[in-house]
């Protein structure tokens, strides 16, 4: 299978997600659209996965390269193929889909309950996730659910942090961090969780690192389900 990992910013990845794939014998590329790379014909994607980043999907003048990227959503799922959005590749399938993407009322950096509040079925898959998840979460902007699609989680923080819309899945939030993932994270956005102190639902560094050592294995293989679900597994 030729699977696209689509990378807005050096230091947001793919995470665990690329240990899954090789281990599922999939040809991995990755595009690096903060480099130039260019966006491949849907014809040559079997599976796309469009990661995070700090910038806004709307921003299509700054990036033009976004333009291409919408295009190619909803090319996939007209196709009928799998498609998997991250935090902002989640914002770039609502809006290319012509949700619009605004403002949170509140930031939300750090491990925080995630619930899932519907069923989500594709084919004769079920997507099994607990009622409640501990995810990490590193966002300012959310959408709002397209027109036929399923919205499926919330936090209290955010309303929408998850949909279906045929062959997609879109996430607001991050199941897919490592220890590597996260201090690259961190390390970069160090001066936004500084301006950032004292805000309800912001954890500082330590408070994130010390999380993470609770929450990322349940949050990876919450991950593993629902790329299994995605490809149909």
């Amino acid at each position: 299978m030729e699977t696209y990992i689509f990378q807005h910013v050096e230091y947001e990845g793919p995470g665990a997600i690329l240990p899954y794939l090789k281990a599922k014998g999939h040809n991995v590329h990755i595009v690096r659209l903060y480099d130039g790379d260019k966006i491949p014909h849907e014809d040559e994607v079997d599976f796309a996965i469009l990661m995070g980043g700090p910038m806004s999907v709307l921003e299509e003048t700054e990036y033009p390269y976004f333009v291409r990227e919408k295009e190619l959503c909803c090319d996939m799922v007209q196709l009928g193929k799998p498609i998997l959005g991250i935090c902002l590749g989640a914002q770039m399938i609502a809006n290319a889909f012509g949700a619009a993407i605004r403002k949170n009322p509140e930031k939300e950096i750090g491990w925080f309950p995630v619930s899932f509040d519907a069923s989500v079925e594709g084919g004769n898959k079920v997507l099994d996730l607990p009622k409640k998840l501990q995810a990490f979460h590193w966002h300012g902007e959310t959408f709002d659910i397209p027109e036929a699609a399923t919205s499926f989680a919330s936090s209290e923080a955010c309303k929408n942090q998850a949909f279906k819309l045929g062959s997609a899945i879109a996430l607001q939030f991050h199941v897919e961090v490592t220890d590597d993932s996260m201090e690259s994270m961190l390390k970069n956005g160090a001066e936004e969780i500084e301006a950032c102190a004292g805000c309800k639902f912001v954890q500082n560094a330590a408070e994130i690192k010390k999380a993470s050592a609770a929450n990322m294995d349940k949050a990876n293989k919450a991950l593993v389900k629902i790329l299994d679900f995605v490809l149909k597994k």
